[in-house]
């Protein structure tokens, strides 16, 4: 039985074959026996999920010469590294960003 991320990389892949390729999805479906429902669903579920997992970049106004570094983990997935100290305003907007991520 698959997972539930084998099951979104499989269908994360049958969507870019859909959207690359030439076949209408009406036509996409016939030849690979699929509900066009079901290609909907999934479709609009992986663009909503990339989405949310878009990168967001953050420009400082202005980077101290000090030896700061930031180092911040989400969900044991993502490591971004930030050289300098980040003022309270890039700080609080980066939290803010950071929360929106689901």
């Amino acid at each position: 039985m698959q997972t539930t991320n084998e099951r979104l990389e499989l269908w994360k892949k049958k969507c870019s074959e859909f959207q690359n390729g030439v076949l209408s999805r009406v036509a996409y479906c016939k030849k690979h026996k699929i509900p066009k429902s079901t290609l909907n669903y999934w479709f609009q579920k992986v663009r909503k999920l990339e989405k949310t997992l878009a990168l967001v970049e953050v420009k400082p106004t202005s980077v101290p010469s000090s030896e700061c570094r930031l180092t911040i983990v989400v969900a044991d997935r993502y490591r971004m590294e930030i050289g300098g100290c980040l003022d309270s305003q890039l700080s609080a907007e980066l939290v803010r960003v950071l929360e929106s991520i689901q």
